[in-house]
This record gives C-alpha cells, structure tokens and sequence, in this order.
C-alpha cells in the first residue's frame, strides 16, 4: 500500500476504516474544523450517507487521490487531497492539494506545513508533477503561512467570494513549481 512518509506523520489512501471512523465524522461535523475547508454544506447538520456520497465520488473520481493523515502513533488526525480536476490537469502535470487537520489537538503544532511538504514532495518526485495549486480562505491565515513555508506563492485573489458566518472572506488562489518547492521551510 502507498504510504507517504515525514518526521511526525504518514499518509496512506483514505479507505473505508477512515469513513466508519467516529472521529472523521465528528470532524465533518465540527464547525470550527469545517467552517474554511469551502463545504458550505457542511456547515450544516449533515447525515454520514451525504459525506459517505462525498467520499465515494472522490474514490470513484479517476482525476483525486485522497489520504488520511495519521501521526507516526497511528493517531487519525485528519485528511489531504490531490485532484487534477480534468483531463487537462492530467495532460499539463497540475493539482489541485488541500488539507484538513479535523483533530484539534494538532493545530498549531507545524503538522500542516509538514504533511503539505510530505505531500508536495511525493508529488513533484514521485508524481512528476509541473506544478501544484491551492485555495484557502483569506481569514485562514495559519494554512495560508504553512503553504508559503513551503514555496507557495499567492497567484490571486477572489476578493469577498466566499460566504463564512454571514461575512464575505476573500479567497486566495496560491500556487507551487517544482523548481520553488521548499521542503526544508518547516
């Protein structure tokens, strides 16, 4: 089985033991955890049979590879993401990544910037990827600094395009070459 290695964690495929996990659906119900992941959805009450969809369609998509997150403990800690999106994103070597760390007590901790580097360097060496792209809420200040630590620059922003808790947030389009990449930044 693929398993990406770093200091603190790993990822592995996210598989069905993930999804009957209590704690990844008390992370998809958490509003904190979800509230700038970009699931609007989500910030609703929500059924498992809505996120087991969700999760089966990511499975079942040919262009996203999806991971959970475990601490080197084997603690679930949360999940990561890597979608080409199209045919294009296939043919031009460009993902999309993101991340959600649903236990909240690793935040704050740097495992972001590291599972972000963890990921970005399985992509760029193993992966041969050209380049990599990420969005994130602009009030989401600590996954927007993990990106950068690690080469992310800011390629945009859709001023006051995402709709949080009544309030208008920008969103920040952030992208990575492989040649910027900085795996040592965390």
């Amino acid at each position: 089985m693929l398993r990406i290695d770093s200091d603190n964690l790993y990822l592995v495929p996210f598989e069905e033991r993930h999804l009957n996990d209590s704690a990844y659906f008390e992370w998809v119900t958490d509003y904190d955890v979800m509230r700038y992941i970009g699931r609007n959805e989500y910030l609703k009450p929500i059924r498992f049979d809505v996120v087991r969809r969700y999760v089966e369609g990511l499975w079942d998509s040919k262009y996203c590879s999806f991971f959970a997150m475990h601490l080197k403990d084997d603690t679930f800690i949360g999940t990561m993401k890597m979608n080409y999106l199209d045919d294009a994103g296939l043919i031009t070597q460009c993902a999309d990544i993101g991340i959600m760390i649903g236990h909240r007590g690793c935040w704050g901790k740097g495992l972001a910037t590291e599972a972000l580097a963890a990921i970005c360097n399985y992509a760029f060496s193993r992966l041969g990827m050209r380049k990599l792209t990420a969005g994130a809420n602009g009030s989401n200040a600590g996954v927007i600094k993990a990106f950068k630590k690690i080469g992310f620059v800011q390629e945009g922003c859709l001023r006051n395009k995402l709709l949080v808790e009544g309030d208008y947030h920008d969103h920040i389009l952030l992208g990575c070459f492989r040649d910027e990449f900085n795996p040592a930044g965390r």
